[in-house]
């Protein structure tokens, strides 16, 4: 979120004195031509001359107010007196009053040259704050990533230092127009990126009151929404995280990325229950992912992550058609079809649940916990000869120290293996309530041997599934 510098060849305009149709207050008269002389001052350089000049009117333009609140000419520039001392609320008080007062007089004249007086210290202000935002993001960006290094470390100091400085510079600017949308909009912005999302919300939420139609306060505020609601995950308030994303999907039904954050609160929330409760939460955690993903179609992670909800849900029909669509999008995810694979035997679909199984083993065989997965596909499938043969493989792989020899725990058997496949890929020897075992993987052929005592007591093959690939 970068605010736009608005630039501004207006110098501070200098107020015509008025002819003098009436005896005007002495202090009122004094103090206007105080100001007059010190911006003369000013102008020739003489800085401390001007100063006390300027200090001077503001005196007497206080007692001017005081004697003669009607006259607001005088206090048009007791404002400008005051902002050239920087004291910037006494100044947008008096700005305020002056162009409300000539205004409702009728002399519009004379309001327009206080607006515009008003409007040359905002520009300074307003200005000087952007270039320093920029300033900041130019240092360390983003802001709210933690420092890795020492010189990170000083990067994020710097950039702190000229955001405080910007917002200095914004507070000015808005008590020289208090309720000014735009530099509301610039605060929050700055509060935003350095990660106070409470106190952004609050400003955009004040410049929204002062411009209902701003398309861009509207949008800023959405944002810092939403990105409250996910520190709200954080901050583990899954209610109040559910509660700002429902909210902000009412006013943007269309945006997945909401609908993403709802899941993640939903998902997160649903792990901190037990029994029922728990599944209906990992339920609306899935109706979620599922909605966003129909949203956003190149995105396999919303199905992927529909479907894990919806299988902790006990939703199994439901997972099952979020992992395919998941896989229909990314068709090489290993992960996705091990989780198709659970679904599919948790609906006792036997048959595909090892075939899937075999081809996410087939994707990354060196992957222990796909060997897992096909024993398991073979147990409840009641296949318990093939789940011991996949189990062997992941037993080896757990507990196995790769060798870069063989051993006598191959024997004879050994030789006849290599005979007939050469020399294997990589061995691993272990052991197993105190028997000593040695694996041979032949990654490339999709089989795998084990041996103990010199006898080949098994053999994983997942070569079928390797050829189908």
């Amino acid at each position: 979120m970068k605010p736009r510098i608005i630039m501004s060849a207006t110098a501070v305009g200098i107020l015509l004195l008025a002819g003098a149709a009436w005896a005007r207050n002495p202090h009122c008269a004094g103090g206007i031509q105080y100001v007059v002389q010190g911006m003369s001052d000013k102008s020739k350089g003489n800085i401390d001359d001007y100063k006390r000049q300027m200090l001077k009117a503001t005196q007497q333009l206080e007692a001017c107010s005081t004697e003669d609140p009607n006259d607001f000419e005088a206090i048009g520039y007791m404002g400008w007196a005051y902002a050239e001392l920087d004291s910037m609320g006494p100044a947008g008080k008096a700005f305020t009053i002056a162009v409300k007062g000539l205004n409702d007089k009728g002399d519009k004249k004379k309001a327009d040259l206080v607006s515009g007086n008003r409007e040359s210290f905002w520009v300074t202000q307003f200005n000087n704050s952007i270039a320093k935002i920029q300033t900041g993001q130019t240092l360390y960006n983003p802001y709210t990533k933690k420092p890795e290094n020492d010189a990170e470390t000083k990067a994020k100091a710097d950039a702190k230092k000229a955001y405080d400085d910007a917002l200095t510079d914004l507070n000015k600017a808005l008590l020289l127009k208090p309720g000014d949308a735009r530099t509301l909009r610039s605060l929050g912005s700055v509060y935003a990126i350095t990660g106070d999302y409470a106190t952004a919300e609050k400003l955009f939420r004040e410049g929204l009151a002062s411009a209902p139609g701003d398309s861009a306060l509207g949008a800023s505020l959405r944002s810092v929404v939403a990105n409250r609601a996910s520190q709200l995950i954080e901050e583990k308030k899954f209610d109040e995280a559910i509660a700002a994303y429902t909210g902000l999907i009412k006013t943007e039904p269309s945006n997945p990325e909401l609908y993403t954050g709802l899941g993640d609160a939903q998902f997160a929330r649903a792990n901190t229950l037990k029994d029922d409760a728990r599944k209906a939460a990992f339920k609306s955690a899935g109706d979620a992912y599922a909605k966003g993903g129909t949203l956003r179609t190149d995105s396999a992670d919303l199905p992927f992550n529909a479907a894990l909800s919806y299988q902790n849900a006990g939703e199994s029909a439901l997972s099952e058609a979020q992992w395919r669509e998941s896989l229909k999008r990314r068709p090489k995810d290993g992960e996705a079809m091990s989780g198709l694979a659970t679904t599919l035997a948790d609906q006792k679909k036997f048959p595909e649940a090892v075939q899937v199984a075999e081809r996410a083993l087939a994707m990354d065989p060196k992957d222990k916990n796909r060997h897992r997965l096909v024993s398991g596909m073979y147990t409840k499938a009641g296949d318990n000869v093939k789940s011991r043969q996949a189990v062997m493989a992941y037993l080896a792989l757990q507990n196995g120290k790769t060798s870069a020899t063989t051993t006598d725990a191959a024997g004879a058997a050994g030789a006849k293996v290599s005979g007939a496949m050469g020399k294997p890929e990589d061995v691993y020897l272990w052991e197993s309530e105190g028997q000593k075992f040695e694996s041979w993987f032949y990654w490339s052929k999709g089989q795998a041997f084990h041996f103990s005592n010199g006898q080949q007591i098994e053999k994983s093959d997942w070569s079928a599934a390797l050829a189908a690939k």
